[in-house]
């Protein structure tokens, strides 16, 4: 995904992967373990614990975003962090998502366009170790074996006991065994693992047949979409919706199955990407979303997660404290600024959700 001059949105959708999405190749995809842009100087347990619960939040989604401005975000990826208890959502969702920015210049010793060029000391830079369970920075050991590394107590402990590694320490055991017990412990904490593929919205008539070729008819009841959509639907509810509501029911009816709405407009652009907001409420004033702290511009919107994401986290949405939103918006620094020796830069979430008149129309449809 990359910064347009025009207002062209990109869509995103998920997809299961062909094959590993390792840092390597650059990947924007949800859940699973980080795939470090920086593999040196990755994310402490600390920078991303939920500020209720206190426990090491998970990766949610990340966006690799190249940009040409400035040199130092030729590569670029946002990270998006979030707490797995819908409970502390509930307390406070400001609290319960992190965002960070991460760049790289074009020429950078982790991701060389030519090995030759890099001298031998470059060479010598290993990438940090990582919790076996998380992929946050390994800040701790286990204190049997040393072998393994993790990012907190929770995550040791988690890994003791589900991952059985009460059973593999300072044992001799088949590797796929323990990596078979690894993911048994990952799949308990983490987000499933899905890659993000994009098109752009508003594709001509034969590409839109296409899609729907792919995903089948988009009214049918095994889509993802948020409900069904028409005017004719919307005449005989009888119940109120908020304009909002119906203006982004109709903007996704045509790619029900997106996750990700990406519309960033480049730093010289002097108009800003307007949200597709879901409600006419709990829209983010001029003071919730601060200018860059670092370089004083503002920041503007880069892209939102759609509910439409929760269908592939495998939640339970009978609970009560299950983990629900309307939509994420990501609002980053329109223009990348570079700030030395720190490598993640904290970035702004703002969290809107479905108004009643929203919801009501939506159980009045079912």
């Amino acid at each position: 995904m990359a910064a347009s001059s025009t207002a062209v949105v990109e869509l995103g959708f998920a997809e299961s992967p062909e094959s590993p999405l390792i840092a390597e190749n650059f990947p924007s995809k949800i859940g699973g373990r980080p795939a470090w842009l920086n593999p040196e100087h990755i994310l402490l347990a600390e920078q991303v614990r939920c500020e209720v619960c206190c426990k090491p939040m998970i990766l949610l989604v990340q966006l690799y975003t190249p940009e040409d401005y400035p040199p130092e975000a030729f590569h670029r990826t946002i990270y998006v962090f979030c707490c797995k208890n819908g409970s502390c959502h509930k307390i406070s969702w400001r609290k319960s998502f992190k965002v960070f920015r991460s760049q790289l210049p074009k020429n950078n010793i982790y991701w060389p366009e030519n090995e030759s060029s890099l001298d031998s000391t470059s060479k010598k830079k290993s990438p940090a170790k990582q919790c076996i369970v998380c992929g946050l920075l390994g800040s701790k050991m286990c204190g049997k074996c040393n072998q393994v590394n993790y990012c907190s107590k929770e995550h040791q402990i988690e890994h003791w006991t589900s991952g059985q590694h009460k059973i593999h320490c300072n044992t001799i055991s088949t590797t796929s065994i323990i990596e078979e017990h690894n993911n048994h412990c990952r799949k308990l904490v983490l987000f499933p693992e899905y890659e993000i593929v994009t098109e752009q919205e508003g594709k001509d008539q034969e590409e839109e047949e296409d899609y729907g070729e792919r995903d089948g008819d988009n009214n049918s009841s095994n889509s993802k979409a948020l409900v069904p959509v028409g005017d004719e639907v919307y005449e005989n509810t009888g119940v109120d919706v908020d304009k909002a509501f119906l203006k982004f029911q109709k903007r996704i009816e045509p790619y029900p199955e997106q996750i990700i709405r990406y519309n960033r407009i480049e730093y010289e652009s002097e108009k800003n990407p307007e949200p597709l907001w879901v409600s006419d409420i709990d829209k983010p004033t001029v003071q919730d979303i601060n200018p860059c702290p670092h370089c004083g511009q503002e920041r503007t919107l880069e892209f939102q997660i759609l509910s439409t994401l929760l269908n592939y986290l495998e939640i339970d949405h009978l609970q009560q404290s299950s983990l629900d939103w309307g939509t994420l918006f990501i609002y980053s620094c329109k223009y990348n600024c570079h700030v030395e020796n720190m490598y993640y830069i904290n970035e702004i979430l703002w969290r809107q959700n479905f108004s009643d008149d929203g919801l009501n129309w939506k159980r009045n449809l079912k």
